[in-house]
């Protein structure tokens, strides 16, 4: 893992609370912890996941009314997505998109509509990244 993603990976507590500014767009901790199920974390505990993800460069805290702050995403849910599954295909399945996609293959039940889409994208993909041989249109 190199120091960047590991710098950024997230525990589960900070993903949880990722998920909600995500969604919310910008929040102070109150507003997420109104967004939480009881039993709910003490305020505390939610400041200090929030200044963790501030020093990690995931969220921005600015001044807002009062002495609360409002924080919002510096990183979207897709950057994060793709860095945390790039780093899983590399340390799980040593590099191998194929291994990581038979990985789930084997375990899940995927509806024939998954299947279809599944392939229509591997197949979109593969035009994509194949260059045109000489003389042929797309």
């Amino acid at each position: 893992m190199n120091l960047d993603t590991k710098h950024r990976s997230l525990t589960k507590s900070e993903l949880h609370l990722m998920n909600l500014l995500w969604d919310k767009g910008e929040a102070t901790v109150n507003e997420l912890l109104e967004m939480l199920p009881e039993p709910r974390p003490a305020y505390t505990t939610a400041l200090t996941v929030m200044r963790v993800l501030t020093s990690k460069g995931i969220v921005e805290a600015k001044p807002g009314n009062g002495k609360a702050h409002v924080y919002t995403p510096i990183m979207t849910r897709e950057e994060y997505t793709q860095g945390f599954m790039e780093e899983t295909r590399n340390t799980l399945f040593k590099g191998s998109f194929s291994a990581l996609l038979s990985f789930f293959a084997e375990r899940e039940r995927l509806a024939a509509e998954e299947v279809e889409h599944i392939i229509a994208l591997l197949r979109k993909n593969q035009k994509e990244s194949r260059p045109n041989p000489p003389g042929e249109k797309e």
